[in-house]
């Protein structure tokens, strides 16, 4: 007879630990639905910053702005924009897309057709980090050809617009 009760017990318990698991998957669902809504609704559309490729003290002036932020799913987003590089009065235009991963904050930044179709690379990416107050965006630019790096340092800025950093 003891040994029946406690497989009742044991059963009863097996029940109350799948619905606490149950419930605890779908809160993480809905948790982390919310989680990519608020970087998407709070992600800053417009950062200014430097480039440097490492080795080289040039510094390259940067300005970027997103005029699309979406989710692509529970864990990811995608900003698309366009920048503008400054460099001893050059400025090459050019469109941005980048991808955020929501568990890490890791960013993967590509950069599109340049307008100036001389020296500019567009040929690698961007990949780092995107602060927890989404303020800041910290990268290294590898090229694919031949692995050239370089060092990306961003910060959120109230308004920017697709011309060089120096006009704002």
């Amino acid at each position: 007879m003891r040994h029946a009760g406690i497989a009742e017990l044991t059963g009863s318990m097996s029940r109350l630990g799948l619905t606490v698991v149950a419930a605890s998957l779908m809160l993480a669902s809905a948790v982390r639905a919310a989680d990519i809504k608020q970087l998407t609704e709070r992600l800053p559309h417009a950062y200014i910053g430097e480039f440097l490729w490492d080795g080289d003290t040039t510094v390259q002036h940067l300005v970027i702005t997103f005029d699309k932020v979406q989710a692509l799913n529970e864990q990811n987003a995608e900003a698309r924009g366009c920048g503008s590089y400054e460099v001893g009065g050059h400025v090459t235009k050019i469109g941005v897309q980048m991808f955020i991963r929501l568990s890490d904050l890791e960013v993967e930044l590509f950069e599109r057709s340049p307008d100036d179709s001389g020296s500019f690379e567009t040929e690698g990416s961007h990949r780092g980090k995107l602060s927890e107050d989404f303020q800041q965006i910290d990268a290294q630019w590898t090229t694919t050809a031949n692995g050239k790096h370089g060092q990306l340092h961003l910060r959120a800025a109230a308004s920017a617009a697709c011309e060089p950093a120096a006009e704002l």
